[in-house]
């Protein structure tokens, strides 16, 4: 087994999966670890298009009998996302060491729906002040460990993720800052609330100087001169949205 791989092996479970996704004839569907097919298979009959990304080529002779609507790559993930291939829905039983890194790497992706074998434990991270705000995220179910081959160590689950809209279309103001402090790690706090504060303000059709938005940063008793730590971003994003609320 490479790259702490278990292969499903219950045919139902790899319907369900497939019909968690809605998939459709108008899909184009990126399976990552096809392995020998097995769920491959049963996109193939939903799906318009599938793109199966397989890293081994000891799976190549499988791979080989499947449908003509699916297109095989022999490649590692980033390798071929960088490429910048064109879909619209993912399936997939992810190696679980990839999970968190993909689920990372998606975030700049334009998909609509993520239909997933994971890690349970995973699953509770994407409810996570992080990945929510790019993420709803849906337990499907539980699934027994004799499912896959050879048997998975810990308990593993089917997910639905749904990409969220962007937060400033949604008016979602506190989400807002949540997702623009997160990709402005290195920024001091000061200069990163600002640019985040006038932009809401523009999307609201309201004017407001970086002048203006340093006065209210400066009301709110906030250390502002050191980029704020992922665990505090939550609590500072809900702080300015109070306030500006009132």
């Amino acid at each position: 087994m490479k790259l702490d791989q278990y292969f499903l092996n219950n045919k139902e479970v790899a319907k369900k999966l497939v019909e968690a996704a809605e998939t459709k004839k108008k899909d184009v569907v990126l399976e990552i670890g096809a392995g020998r097919g097995f769920i491959t298979e049963e996109i193939a009959k939903k799906a318009g298009k599938v793109i199966a990304v397989e890293i081994d080529e000891s799976f190549k002779r499988d791979l080989k009998k499947l449908p003509k609507n699916v297109d095989v790559y022999f490649d590692d993930i980033n390798r071929v996302l960088d490429e910048k291939i064109k879909f619209n829905k993912i399936i997939s039983n992810l190696p679980s060491s990839l999970a968190e890194p993909l689920a990372k790497r998606f975030i700049n992706e334009n998909f609509e729906v993520m239909a997933l074998l994971l890690p349970l434990k995973f699953f509770h991270k994407l409810n996570d002040p992080f990945f929510s705000v790019y993420y709803d995220s849906f337990l499907i179910g539980k699934l027994e460990k004799e499912s896959f081959s050879p048997p998975t160590r810990t308990s593993w689950a089917m997910v639905k993720i749904i990409r969220k809209k962007e937060p400033l279309f949604e008016k979602d103001w506190e989400r807002y800052l949540r997702k623009y402090l997160y990709e402005h790690p290195s920024a001091k706090l000061k200069n990163s609330l600002m640019e985040a504060i006038v932009r809401i303000y523009q999307s609201k059709g309201k004017a407001l100087t970086k002048n203006q938005a340093r006065e209210i940063i400066s009301s709110l008793n906030l250390s502002l001169e050191e980029p704020v730590s992922a665990q505090d971003i939550p609590s500072v994003s809900q702080k300015i949205v109070q306030h500006l609320s009132n």
